[in-house]
């Protein structure tokens, strides 16, 4: 069963979040993420729900879904999950959970509300630095939402959520510049001023992911700062 709050107010709109175990990627290619869409409009025909918006990234996925009974999205998703994990344990020889724990659902209750978790979901990729704007993200079905943001339903990232982001800058960073941090001090701290201006992300935690010395990283972002 998903985690849905114990005061949970009845809604037919539910944002569903599913993670890699221990936050790993359990996307490695297009045809993995292209698998999951797939079978997420597979299972449709045999679960009275819709799919309102998506954004599948490297190791988590966002939907929003709406259905007029949660015990259907229970079983959506469990027969999603279920159906990628055994996929990707077959392709990689591996055996084993692929997601972390049960998949996250948090029910939808207006309309300032949807339209911020609609934004939301697409706008993951961009958070991630993975491209500039929503709609050039390939993985999702994006569509403009024109609407000013209500600041009462606006989504504040959680710390894995933060974590997610820290791992995929810090992963498309290295992979776009193909370098060696340790010998390239130029590009070391245009990373660590990144991570620490843009996405607040505090320098501890920072030195932690690159493996380096915290002090390090202190004067490394004072100097360049």
């Amino acid at each position: 069963m998903p985690r849905i709050p114990r005061n949970f107010i009845p809604t037919s709109y539910f944002h569903v979040m599913s993670q890699g175990i221990n936050k790993n990627f359990i996307f490695n290619t297009s045809s993995d993420i292209k698998f999951y869409i797939k079978s997420m409009y597979q299972l449709l025909k045999e679960h009275p729900i819709k799919i309102i918006a998506y954004c599948i990234m490297n190791n988590h996925t966002h939907l929003l879904i709406k259905t007029s009974d949660v015990k259907e999205l229970s079983k959506y998703m469990q027969r999603l999950n279920t159906k990628y994990a055994k996929y990707y344990n077959n392709k990689y020889k591996r055996v084993g959970y692929v997601f972390k724990d049960r998949y996250k659902a948090e029910g939808i209750y207006n309309i300032s509300h949807l339209n911020n978790c609609i934004k939301y979901i697409y706008n993951n990729p961009v958070k991630a630095g993975i491209c500039k704007t929503a709609k050039e993200y390939p993985y999702s079905n994006y569509k403009e939402i024109n609407v000013d943001i209500d600041e009462n339903y606006f989504f504040i990232d959680t710390d894995e959520d933060v974590e997610i982001i820290r791992k995929n800058v810090i992963h498309n960073f290295l992979l776009k510049n193909n370098i060696n941090l340790y010998n390239n001090q130029s590009k070391l701290s245009e990373l660590v001023v990144l991570l620490k201006e843009k996405y607040n992300i505090p320098l501890r935690k920072i030195a932690r992911e690159l493996n380096m010395n915290r002090e390090k990283i202190r004067k490394i972002y004072e100097k360049y700062h």
